[in-house]
């Protein structure tokens, strides 16, 4: 039997899911208004990705405990469509007080690239295709 996936779902643990809504608004994603503890934001491309509190998350695994440092946490990825996107972007969520944790710059791979830190830690990169 073969298996094939149909959709992938990002999941991102939050200590403070108010904020990270308003980040990832900043950001541009379609984040719907809900007071809920778990959020589902569609993503281009068919995707979507979940933000749930911890307490939930902690909940369903017994022994669970938020991860100390950011990067054992995850990275998301977002494609914008020009370079100055990029560091507009950038400037846009770091103005609004998170953490810049790479600023922009032309990576050798081709891309305009960024990263910034939502409100617990986890990284967004940013990237765009530099012009041929």
């Amino acid at each position: 039997m073969d298996i094939r996936l149909t959709s992938a779902v990002f999941q991102v643990f939050t200590g403070d899911l108010a904020r990270s809504l308003e980040f990832y608004r900043l950001l541009g994603l379609p984040v719907p208004e809900s007071d809920a503890p778990h959020v589902a934001i569609e993503l281009p491309g068919g995707n979507t990705m979940s933000l749930d509190v911890e307490q939930t998350i902690a909940g369903m695994h017994p022994g669970w405990a938020p991860p100390t440092s950011p990067e054992a946490r995850l990275a998301l990825a977002l494609g914008v469509a020009e370079p100055a996107e990029v560091d507009a972007l950038f400037e846009k969520v770091t103005a609004a007080g998170h953490a810049g944790a790479l600023a922009p710059y032309d990576a050798p791979w081709g891309q305009r690239y960024a990263t910034v830190a939502d409100p617990d830690g986890n990284w967004v990169d940013l990237f765009a295709p530099l012009p041929s």
